[in-house]
């Protein structure tokens, strides 16, 4: 039995002043449910369903089942607050005592009372690093769609700059099954790209992913498995654009069979991650077809990529360690078509690869690619803010090195490196990360995409902002 349905108990005793006795026999006129008022009854008797199923239960079997209907309940995300309590039911006579009760039954009902979270927020993000000038992020989510729980999410990331426009928009829809640790997922979404200043081109691709997804009770172990539809369409050549590139000029669709694993243990304080174990696991069996060309247009290949990241911290948190390494790999089966440019591992950019430009490690992406390092945050010392509480400061000094290389056979290649020390800050609605980054290419044969030097990032959270 749970320490939620013991104290649960307990509570039962105490008040009603019952032998405490699991075998003691109960019967089960009713369950009430205070609050909630925005939720069909359709969601309630989903979620209760193993409550009020039967009527005739030990005080044992009662109480495992408020627990188990109190967890459904909470894995939903929309209460605040979930409270239940057993109560005799003065206004219904004792059935008749079953030939097998050595006791008459107790008659009882259940009541839940229920408070409420915030089911809809808003969120307008501005973001502004070196290399994007300005990114508008605007987001809304409605964690009770169709009175039932279920979660609406609407978002849309535009950066209106040259070179680098971008417009990616969404939806994703996520529904409760009968047991709520599992949960149907839509996804949608449509997205243009000007990759002209590394690709010599534009893109444009617009799809969705269908599936059923899982979250342990613990929170830390989440599992995905689905289908995936996406068409891509490459166009607006530059004038040095590659033959390779050029040759996936039109439309391309590609169809999915997907699955991820993800396993997180980590813990936080103040805005940053302390302790703990992040471990994820990526797979995709696809299918890629010109749409046109009705001659040898299918393609076939399996796409895996992997993440570690672990956190420790020592004095108290004063310090924090993080290593971190990622790797990724496509498998074509020995075919000597190419894979779809959009489908490529790349490196560099403020989102992977500090102190190179984006994807600029190698433009052409690759097979293969990793990324290996480690991160060093320390408290900023008290005399440097005397007037601020140590344990809640959202500063911290970082110093930073990795390593990484992409292309068809790492191996063969040199990799890249850069080293980086600056400071981030961490409050509420605003982020700042400030860093000096040294960068090189282990050949030393060119510095192209490397970008030495200082490296800015702030963000701007507007009110609403869904935590």
């Amino acid at each position: 039995m749970s320490s939620t349905a013991k104290q649960f108990q307990a509570k039962i005793f105490k008040n009603d002043a019952l032998e405490n006795s699991d075998s003691h026999p109960v019967f089960l006129t009713k369950v009430e449910v205070n609050g909630g008022d925005n939720m069909s009854r359709q969601f309630f008797s989903k979620l209760l369903s193993p409550l009020v199923e039967k009527s005739d239960y030990t005080l044992g079997q009662l109480v495992s089942k408020v627990d188990e209907s109190s967890e459904n309940l909470e894995r939903t995300d929309v209460f605040e607050k979930i409270s239940p309590s057993l109560h005799v039911d003065y206004t219904h006579s004792a059935p008749e005592k079953k030939s097998y009760n050595k006791e008459n039954p107790l008659v009882t009902k259940v009541i839940f009372d229920l408070e409420s979270k915030e089911l809809s927020t808003g969120n307008l993000d501005l973001g502004f690093n070196n290399e994007d000038n300005l990114i508008v992020d605007l987001g809304y989510i409605n964690n009770n769609f169709n009175h039932n729980a279920e979660l609406v999410k609407i978002g849309v990331n535009y950066r209106p700059y040259k070179p680098f426009e971008h417009l990616v928009s969404g939806v994703r829809l996520e529904s409760n099954l009968r047991n709520p640790t599992f949960k149907f997922v839509l996804d949608l979404y449509n997205s243009h790209e000007n990759n002209q200043t590394w690709q010599q081109s534009s893109s444009k691709c617009a799809g969705g992913l269908i599936g059923i997804s899982y979250l342990n009770h613990r929170n830390t172990i989440s599992v995905f498995n689905g289908l995936s539809l996406v068409k891509r369409t490459i166009y607006d050549f530059g004038d040095g654009a590659s033959d390779i590139l050029k040759s996936f000029g039109g439309d391309f669709l590609k169809s999915s069979i997907i699955s991820s694993f993800s396993y997180n243990s980590t813990l936080k304080s103040n805005g940053y991650i302390n302790d703990g174990l992040q471990l994820s696991l990526k797979n995709q069996i696809s299918s890629d077809q010109e749409q046109g060309n009705p001659i040898n247009n299918q393609f076939g290949f399996i796409k895996t990529s992997g993440s570690f990241d672990f956190y420790k911290s020592f004095f108290n948190n004063a310090v924090t360690t993080h290593i971190f390494k990622e790797a990724g790999s496509i498998f074509t089966g020995g075919s000597s078509k190419e894979v779809h440019v959009s489908d490529k591992f790349y490196l560099g950019g403020f989102d992977n690869f500090k102190g190179f430009a984006r994807n600029s490690v190698n433009e052409k992406g690759g097979f293969q690619f990793y990324k290996a390092g480690a991160t060093v945050y320390g408290k900023v010392p008290s005399f440097l803010h005397p007037n601020l509480n140590p344990e809640t400061n959202p500063m911290r000094l970082y110093v930073t090195g990795m390593t990484g290389n992409v292309g068809n056979n790492i191996f063969n290649e040199s990799s890249v490196f850069s080293l980086g020390v600056g400071l981030r800050y961490i409050h509420q609605f605003v982020k700042l990360d400030v860093g000096y980054y040294l960068s090189k290419r282990a050949s030393g044969e060119s510095n192209y995409g490397v970008r030495d030097g200082f490296q800015l990032e702030i963000s701007l959270g507007g009110a609403g902002r869904a935590k």
